[in-house]
């Protein structure tokens, strides 16, 4: 009688993956997808609701999951796969050498703070139902100690971390389904009315809500494309934008939209506070209760914390597996993290992660730009690309020349995401100038060949092959 194998995960089996050697859509589909099914996501996409009749909704979500896809990542991961080279030397060849290293750097200091808002709300949501009080020294240790663990299990196989998004995807979608099931006598609320902001409508809503996205979906999309590399062609490129981000964030958003007005009709609604999926699931639930359920749900974030510990590790130099300096520097990474994840209310905490986020989604926007209009790929970048750089400075100066009120365009007066115009402004600049830059030669060409038949016309084929 034979025995059907059982399938287990290798939870810490060495990564021997070959960084070159293609992979399945479907498994990198799987590790990009917890970008989005992750329990701080769900609550930071908590500000969407019901604002139009059910299929214009999923309608409207699912052109906006398709534009985001479309703009912040098929063009890297595209570029990175006609060049077969990592992101960052793709980055090299668009910005230069010393550019890059600073890009680095902004890519760090984005991850960091990134994952330091992935675990500020369960370490919160945990510390404030627990019967005794911890002390912020304590949460930060606990969160350095369970970052060190997702950092380690984050270093395996590309298959034991598919297998482990897997896990954390299902579970997602296991408590956003829970969460709609609780609030079932809201749901008839999702037939209408409607609500919508009361001053300026239904489109400056929609605008303000896809800004927002934006901030969150275009810097994870640039480091994301790195798997563009790893693609077997074109359309497996394109099934990977499809199935790996823009259905988890259709996903996602549409449930959440749902769930929150569902739960706005229902008797867990909580006056005078946003209807969330926290508070669809925990709701006049016991106070001893919660804490399971927290860490329950807290586990959602592994998946991104792990994809997060393997970007941190591309985007320093230190690449070689088992070297203890590895350890070392990823062991202050999660020191840091556990650190600004205590501090998230800071002044300067947005003002870091604004800035990094725009850099980076101003990098992919000069990436796309360069794959469209075919830039050459050299062996050895130039220490400075000056159309790149000056598309970059364009970009991110781009709040200095575009004029706004702050209360027109988002929710939040003191603060305005500045990531899709960035993206717009660098992406115009850069085109422009790498056309006019293959335009030039060409003139040169040509004038040159103009002035051959005249008695200089040695020195004019000189300066042709000069051209």
């Amino acid at each position: 009688m034979s025995k059907n194998p059982v399938r287990r995960i290798h939870w810490f089996e060495p990564d021997k993956d070959d960084p070159s050697s293609p992979v399945a859509w479907s498994a990198a589909s799987l590790v990009t997808a917890t970008l989005f099914l992750n329990w701080s996501f769900t609550l930071q996409a908590s500000g969407l609701w019901l604002f139009c009749p059910l299929p214009l909704y999923a309608l409207l979500l699912s052109v906006f999951a398709l534009l985001l896809t479309g703009l912040f990542f098929v063009g890297p991961a595209l570029a990175t796969r006609a060049a077969g080279r990592p992101l960052f030397l793709v980055v090299e060849d668009s910005l230069g050498s010393i550019p890059a290293c600073g890009l680095r750097l902004c890519c760090v200091s984005f991850l960091v703070l990134w994952m330091a808002t992935l675990i500020f709300v369960p370490m919160t949501l945990l510390s404030n139902n627990l019967e005794r009080r911890i002390s912020s020294t304590e949460l930060g240790i606990i969160a350095a100690a369970v970052l060190m663990f997702l950092f380690f299990t984050g270093q395996q196989s590309f298959q034991t971390r598919a297998r482990l998004a897997a896990f954390t995807n299902k579970l997602g979608l296991a408590i956003l389904i829970a969460a709609l099931i609780r609030v079932h006598e809201g749901w008839p609320a999702l037939l209408g009315p409607f609500r919508a902001d009361e001053d300026r409508g239904w489109l400056w809503y929609v605008w303000a809500e896809f800004s927002m996205l934006a901030f969150y979906v275009a810097p994870l999309a640039l480091l994301a494309a790195d798997l563009g590399r790893r693609s077997r062609g074109r359309r497996q490129v394109a099934i990977l934008g499809l199935v790996g981000l823009a259905l988890p964030l259709f996903a996602t958003l549409f449930l959440v939209g749902v769930i929150g007005t569902a739960t706005h009709a229902s008797p867990y609604y909580q006056p005078s506070l946003e209807p969330t999926v926290a508070m669809a699931l925990w709701s006049k639930a016991a106070r001893s209760a919660l804490p399971g359920r927290i860490l329950v749900a807290a586990v959602t974030i592994f998946g991104a914390v792990r994809f997060g510990g393997r970007s941190l590790v591309e985007a320093t130099p230190i690449r070689t597996a088992g070297y203890a300096r590895r350890w070392i520097l990823l062991a202050c990474f999660s020191g840091a993290i556990a650190w600004c994840s205590l501090h998230v209310f800071a002044p300067a905490f947005f003002s870091a992660l604004d800035w990094s986020a725009r850099c980076l989604a101003v990098t992919g926007a000069v990436i796309t730009v360069d794959f469209l209009t075919g830039k050459r790929r050299t062996e050895q970048a130039r220490k400075v690309d000056w159309v790149g750089l000056i598309a970059l400075v364009t970009g991110l100066a781009t709040p200095l020349y575009v004029p706004h009120g702050p209360m027109e365009l988002t929710r939040f007066p003191w603060w305005y995401p500045w990531v899709l115009p960035s993206f717009v402004m660098a992406f115009l600049m850069c085109l422009v100038c790498r056309l006019v830059q293959k335009i030039r030669p060409v003139n040169l060409f040509q004038t040159a060949g103009q002035s051959s038949s005249g008695p200089n016309s040695r020195s004019a084929g000189v300066r042709r092959d000069a051209c």
